[in-house]
């Protein structure tokens, strides 16, 4: 049976890696994967695409908009941890815990706010950079030429279980670490090459999340 799912992604990062590595993957198995991103400015009616929210009414509002579609079987997001606007659900009653604690108790909330069967969240820890660590080496044919700067960031993850515990402030998020290492890097660019070199199968081996997320998409 062929099931039809709508991603809504935070920016153009996430919508290259829905389209160019997790629809081909999935169409496999009948499944097959439609993208838009938030739209977080209009200009005289006109929806602009800028890319991170920086508030929930704005992916409140696109959600709402989706579910009214009969098109689809699933709507789904795709949204980093990292920099979630202060107004998200759960956000103010966060449990202690680790991350996953954490994580899951902002997609059970967002889940509860949206209040539709065919709607299932899903927020990515700690942002889509994480996958990149799980094989830092995906981005050598690039940055070669930074061997110092690959191998500090090929240590990193011996520091945590797994890449997605990878952590969120400013400095350590797994984008800046990369950007602080590896001059030139573009997310937008480089970050889906990274991710299709190292496969999914081996991102779902690492990151128990994002692997819980793709099981409910093969499975629901």
């Amino acid at each position: 049976m062929i099931k039809q799912v709508m991603v809504l992604v935070e920016g153009q990062t996430e919508e290259t890696f829905v389209n160019q590595v997790l629809q081909p993957y999935l169409n496999a198995k009948d499944i097959y994967l439609s993208t838009t991103m938030v739209c977080t400015k209009k200009v005289k009616g006109v929806r602009k695409y800028r890319g991170g929210i920086a508030d929930y009414d704005q992916l409140k509002r696109d959600l709402s908009m989706l579910l009214k579609s009969s098109h689809f079987d699933l709507i789904t997001t795709f949204l980093d941890y990292y920099a979630l606007p202060s107004n998200f659900p759960g956000q103010g009653t966060l449990p202690n815990g680790d991350c996953y604690a954490k994580v899951n108790h902002l997609e059970s909330e967002l889940k509860q706010d949206i209040n539709n069967n065919n709607f299932y969240p899903f927020v990515m820890l700690h942002e889509f950079e994480a996958m990149i660590f799980c094989d830092i080496n995906s981005l050598r044919h690039i940055f070669g030429d930074k061997k110092r700067g690959l191998d500090r960031l090929n240590s990193v993850l011996s520091q945590y279980k797994n890449p997605e515990l990878i952590n969120n402030s400013p400095q350590t998020a797994p984008s800046k670490r990369i950007l602080a290492e590896l001059e030139g890097y573009q997310k937008v660019v480089h970050g889906p090459i990274a991710v299709k070199n190292i496969g999914l199968d081996r991102i779902r081996e690492l990151c128990p999340h994002l692997n819980t997320w793709l099981n409910y998409i093969e499975s629901f």
